[in-house]
């Protein structure tokens, strides 16, 4: 059997490459795989004669790794002299001395280009640090963007000095080879403490993606810098030299040696960085079920960073023996791609101050809503660029043939290029909706607050607009979904059919809910109301606040919100229409001048008309429409204007205001409510016996005689007060 190493080259080195390291756990095996030459039963059924033949292969791997064990003890005392080889195969003469100063010219070299690499950065970013100085707080994503393209042109820098340096490395007798592994490996470095400069910023606090402290930020960026440089040196190494050296049996010992040191030097990164990687983790604070999964991962990040660095250890030792280096190459840039993905989520959220808000278009600007919108493609964007290389790093892992990778590939380029397509369309549709919807509904009014300061209810379109917003998420959702599941290989012809039936179903046995989508239709279709307006179903009142597919949400005027079928509306009598006639009375003192009184009103009514605010809420000036009713100690008498719908009794307050100002100028007297009592002298009995027709009076001397009395000239009710 023939396995390939990690740069496609086959042999049987590769095989025994790491074989020490599962001789052990695979020894544990062989004490359930029955011994050779053990007596087999006369009859087997298939079920059994399967599993001894994997338990046969299994015994021959073991046996053949155990073999190849003896073999490496003995290859021990081989290792110092291939790797003493490998050293002089840095200088051309094949010199340990030459190699050295062939290194030195290459640390040279490396110096050269990171001094260019600083200098073009600083250069670049001058005007980029000073506007971070003016706001430490609240840079934008521009300027980190902007700060982003300083960096990558400092690396682009870096690269052209280094590799421009092999003409004059090669004069002083570098060897080819070790420029090439050098470039490689100084630029992967780079790229690497470049990643690790956008999250700490040791130099910029402003543009820092984490809480740190400034000298905290420092030193880890300096100690994170160079356990990079010994890891991809020590990594690159193996790749390129130890395991590509076929004529020593050495090679897989300097693989173990070499992956054992680099987990240590993982384990000792993720001890020495676990605070700032728990940051990055964790990201913003939100109330979302993901931010909750991201916190717990963050507070168990060391136990899984140190369980990640075990398994990606045996990773290797099994890839190496069983020449499946590809899937261990393809774990480890997993975790490199899931890292660069924290970085660029939490560049974009440290862009965007509103992060921590809920964006709402009742109140948000037309400028705020754009950049929310492009924040939210920047966020869907990131992730799905991150799913296509994973898929391009794993179908090259998985070496699947040319054709079938190829179209794999498409595939999932066309499903990810619709998702997004899908989302961007949603995303804008919301855009021009929320547009259209700002100042309509503004939500509940809180105690306290002037009643007539809402705002006016909104258009039959604003009205309508969020309805149809749910429509058009629900129908891109469903064509993007089908689109994507026929482009991955799956039938959709079967989940349609499916849906159909399903919905079917649905309709017959929820007629309550089909009753109220449909008279929900109805209602909108006669624009029996809108959002904003104040309406009467008989049984409840209030505003309503929000419309939903089979629902309505109704505000009452003393704060509970009611939530109410269409189907249960009924008749719906609509407040917030056209016009309202407002009609109201007021008692004067009987005798009261009316001619008097109505050219007040009328005066009052033309000059409240100059005032720009009341006459664009009045359509009808104030009036008076006569007497509506005499009573005993009053003249009542009827008044009436009409306004718009928003707030008539905002205006009947100002008018009122206006009235009695006005009619205590002119004289005008309300009713007090009061009753007068008229006294008048008692008169004699004789005098009312006199009055009488045909009545005879007795002598005067006979009469009995009595003081005058004061009679009430009319009799009061008991319940009526006197004053």
């Amino acid at each position: 059997m023939r396995f390939t190493n990690m740069d496609g080259a086959r042999g049987r080195g590769t095989l025994r490459a790491g074989r020490s390291g599962l001789v052990l756990f695979l020894w544990l095996l062989l004490s359930v795989v029955p011994a050779r030459g053990a007596e087999a039963p006369a009859a087997t059924p298939p079920a059994m004669d399967n599993m001894m033949s994997s338990q046969g292969w299994l015994q021959q791997i073991v046996l053949q790794l155990e073999d190849e064990a003896i073999d490496d003890v003995h290859m021990l005392p081989e290792t110092p002299g291939a790797l003493a080889r490998e050293w002089r195969s840095f200088d051309r003469q094949g010199s340990a001395l030459g190699a050295l100063a062939n290194l030195g010219w290459v640390a040279i070299a490396a110096c050269l280009a990171l001094l260019a690499q600083s200098f073009a950065r600083r250069v670049l970013s001058i005007r980029i640090r000073r506007l971070l100085r003016l706001r430490p707080k609240e840079p934008s994503l521009g300027l980190l963007l902007q700060l982003l393209l300083c960096d990558l042109a400092g690396l682009g820098v870096f690269s052209g000095v280094l590799i421009y340096s092999r003409h004059w490395l090669m004069n002083a007798g570098v060897a080819v080879s070790l420029i090439i592994f050098s470039a490689n490996v100084l630029i992967r470095w780079r790229i690497w403490a470049m990643t690790i400069g956008i999250v700490l910023r040791p130099d910029e606090p402003a543009a820092r993606l984490i809480d740190l402290p400034d000298g905290e930020a420092r030193r880890l960026a300096r100690f994170l810098s160079a356990m990079l440089l010994v890891v991809i040196t020590l990594v690159g190494f193996v790749r390129y030299y130890a395991l590509m050296d076929q004529d020593s049996g050495a090679s897989h010992v300097l693989g173990l040696l070499v992956s054992i040191i680099v987990c240590c030097l993982y384990a000792l990164i993720v001890f020495r960085a676990r605070t700032a990687a728990e940051a990055l983790i964790r990201g913003r604070t939100t109330n979302t079920i993901v931010a909750a999964l991201r916190a717990a991962i963050a507070r168990a990040w060391l136990t899984i960073s140190l369980t990640a660095i075990v398994a990606l250890f045996l990773f290797f030792v099994f890839g190496l023996s069983l020449g499946l280096l590809s899937y261990y190459y393809g774990a480890t840039w997993t975790v490199a791609v899931l890292f660069v993905l924290l970085v660029l989520e939490r560049l974009i959220d440290r862009g965007w101050h509103q992060a921590d808000q809920a964006v709402d278009y009742r109140w948000a600007g037309t400028d705020t809503l754009v950049a929310f919108s492009m924040h939210r493609i920047l966020q869907v964007l990131v992730p799905l660029m991150a799913v296509l290389a994973l898929v391009w790093i794993w179908l090259d892992a998985i070496e699947l043939p040319e054709a079938v990778e190829t179209r794999v590939l498409h595939s999932t380029m066309v499903a990810l290029a619709t998702l997004l397509i899908a989302y961007v369309a949603w995303v804008l549709c919301q855009l021009a909706i929320d547009r259209n919807l700002q100042g309509v509904g503004s939500g509940p009014k809180l105690p306290g607050t002037d009643e007539d300061s809402e705002s006016a209810p909104g258009s039959r379109l604003q009205t309508m607009l969020p309805l149809l917003r749910a429509a058009f998420g629900i129908l891109v959702a469903v064509i993007a979904a089908l689109i994507v599941l026929s482009r991955l290989g799956i039938d959709t012809a079967p989940l349609i059919a499916g849906a159909g039936v399903f919905g079917l179903a649905i309709s017959f046995g929820s007629q309550s809910m089909v009753r109220d989508i449909i008279s929900g239709l109805f209602y909108m279709s006669d624009d029996a109301f809108r959002v904003g307006e104040y309406i009467d179903t008989g049984r409840l009142k209030g505003t309503v606040e929000k419309l939903g597919i089979r629902s309505l949400k109704l505000r009452h005027h003393n704060g509970p919100l009611h939530t109410i079928p269409y189907g249960q509306l009924g008749a719906v009598t609509n407040l917030s229409r056209d016009f309202a006639t407002i009609k109201f009375n007021l008692k004067l003192e009987p005798g009261t001048d009316m001619e008097l009184v109505r050219r007040t009103a009328k005066q009052i009514g033309l000059a409240m008309q100059q005032d720009p605010e009341i006459a664009a809420e009045v359509m009808l000036p104030l009036k008076l429409q006569g007497i509506a009713e005499i009573t005993e100690n009053a003249v009542v008498a009827r008044f009436k204007f009409t306004a718009r719908p928003v707030k008539p009794s905002w205006v009947q307050r100002e008018y009122l205001k206006r009235i009695y100002l006005e009619f205590a100028e002119k004289g005008v007297t309300f009713a007090s409510g009061a009753l007068t009592l008229q006294t008048a002298p008692h008169l004699p009995v004789s005098a009312l016996l006199a009055e009488i027709p045909g009545t005879v009076l007795p002598p005067a001397e006979s009469l009995p005689r009595s003081e005058p009395q004061e009679v009430p000239a009319r009799v009061l009710s008991p319940a009526r007060s006197v004053a």
